[in-house]
């Protein structure tokens, strides 16, 4: 998921990094470098998209330029291995918007984006009951196939892809009737 944001500001290029930094670093991401104006900064890992539920640890780099009295930025939010919902779209969104609001406004959204976090997450739990049946409606036939094979791994790989492809298909079916496909 890549995201750009270009955005003019009336403050010193000084005052103006100085706000971007605490932004991020205010958010958990790290100062991987900075290189005259440009400042790069990164959070998570390819192994860390695998089990987090923090869409906000997901591996990121957040590329920052600032001009004389521009800012241009570029997100690059890596979502392998996440089977991303609408309300986590919605959640990166709101960062990024909320970034340009504290360099313009000179507002502190740490805490603004935090609540956005924990709604993120406890929306996420409605994923729960679909894994469930995807994965016991697939398990069931994995499990006769393990049963006349002998082979009982059969039944924990047909789970996993059950659960997965149905909570796909809910999410598929969500970002359609929000019209976000």
């Amino acid at each position: 998921m890549k995201r750009n944001l270009n955005f003019k500001f009336d403050c010193s290029k000084e005052v103006a990094s100085q706000k971007v930094k605490e932004y991020f670093l205010s958010q958990g991401f790290k100062l991987h470098s900075n290189y005259k104006d440009q400042l790069v900064f990164k959070r998570g890992s390819i192994l860390l998209n695998m089990v987090t539920f923090n869409p906000f640890q997901w591996n990121s780099t957040i590329t920052i330029e600032i001009a004389d009295s521009v800012i241009n930025s570029e997100f690059d939010i890596n979502t392998d291995f996440q089977a991303v919902t609408l309300k986590e779209e919605q959640l990166w969104e709101n960062f990024i918007d909320n970034f340009k609001k504290s360099i313009i406004d000179n507002l502190n959204y740490s805490s603004i984006n935090k609540k956005l976090l924990r709604e993120t997450k406890y929306n996420s739990l409605k994923y729960v009951k679909p894994a469930l049946i995807g994965g016991l409606a697939a398990a069931i036939p994995g499990g006769i196939i393990a049963y006349f094979t002998g082979a009982g791994s059969v039944v924990a790989i047909a789970a996993a892809g059950g659960a997965m492809s149905y909570v796909m298909h809910q999410i598929e079916q969500e970002k359609k009737k929000n019209n976000a496909i």
